[in-house]
């Protein structure tokens, strides 16, 4: 598998960007205005769950989410290229919120301030993931 993907969508109004990084490890979308990250959200591990979790060891940053926090679909088997992976925006007020897409599914949600932001396939509330609100 591809690692070490790391893309950049800029927002069609303003400074800001989305950093879209799967290290081989895990994935994540950075929102970053200024230079500096406003929001941050886990879109997936490629790694298998950890057990427990890995956020008291910086030396493992960034951290694969833990088994109770997620579902079976947040570890990604296939190999995610750069035209797997869509931003789309939104805005409220002048804030824009980035929906991340891979293979067209939609993944995570960002906006300023959202750290962290809501990913598809965490189950429960975490530093590294909130859960995404689905209709139906």
């Amino acid at each position: 598998m591809e690692s070490d993907l790391v893309l950049d969508f800029h927002c069609p109004r303003g400074s800001y960007r989305l950093t879209f990084e799967d290290d081989g490890r895990v994935a994540y979308a950075y929102l970053k205005g200024n230079g500096d990250v406003v929001g941050d959200v886990w879109l997936y591990n490629r790694c298998p769950a950890p057990e427990t979790p890995e956020w008291s060891d910086r030396s493992k940053i960034p951290f694969a989410n833990p088994r109770d926090f997620m579902n079976d679909g947040g570890r990604m088997l296939r190999d995610v290229r750069a035209e797997n992976v869509q931003v789309n925006w939104e805005y409220e007020g002048d804030s824009p919120v980035a929906y991340v897409y891979v293979f067209e599914d939609l993944y995570g949600v960002v906006g300023v301030g959202d750290k962290p932001g809501y990913a598809r396939h965490a189950t429960k509330d975490g530093p590294l993931a909130r859960v995404m609100e689905t209709d139906g």
